[in-house]
This record gives C-alpha cells, sequence and structure tokens, in this order.
C-alpha cells in the first residue's frame, strides 16, 4: 500500500496510479477515506480499463499506444552507474 505510505508521509496531494488491478479498489477507498483533501487518479495502460476503480478513483485516463511510442527512453540508455541497458526490440 505504497500509495497510503506516501499521503502518511506527506510526500503528495495527488497520486496517479499506473494499473489497471482491482486489487487497488480498496487502497484507494482508504486514502481518499483517511485524506480527503488529497486526490487520487488512475492511469490505465493501453488495452487496460477497470471501470470500478475508476469509480473509487478523483480522476482517470487512458494510455495510448501513441504515449507509449513518444515516451521511451533512448536505447541504449546509461544510468548513473555507467551500466547500459537496452529496450527490448518489440517495444
Amino acid at each position: 500500500m505504497r500509495l497510503l505510505e506516501v499521503f502518511v508521509r506527506d510526500e503528495a496531494d495527488l497520486v496517479v496510479l499506473v494499473t489497471g488491478d482491482t486489487h487497488q479498489v480498496a487502497a484507494v477507498e482508504v486514502a481518499k477515506k483517511l485524506f480527503p483533501e488529497r486526490s487520487v487518479h488512475c492511469a490505465f495502460p493501453y488495452k487496460r480499463k477497470n471501470k470500478e476503480l475508476a469509480q473509487v478513483s478523483d480522476g482517470s485516463f487512458k494510455i495510448s499506444r501513441k504515449n507509449y511510442l513518444n515516451h521511451q527512453f533512448e536505447s541504449p540508455l546509461t544510468l548513473r552507474s555507467g551500466r547500459q541497458i537496452e529496450r527490448p526490440s518489440a517495444w
């Protein structure tokens, strides 16, 4: 329940969960009950949607296929450590 941890530690006023997982519904409900002045929004990955999660959150939106294509890191990506990682070719 990282969502609750973020609010308890006062690390954010708004959280965007990138998920379509029904298991997050309870966490969103508890967060809204304990922190009514804060917001929880859901970003649904491409081809995923969860009606129940959309209903309990303060807002939601879909991440389109085009968004994935337009917002990828360069490949290879060099990490601070100097290690390089490659993006899978299927992406």
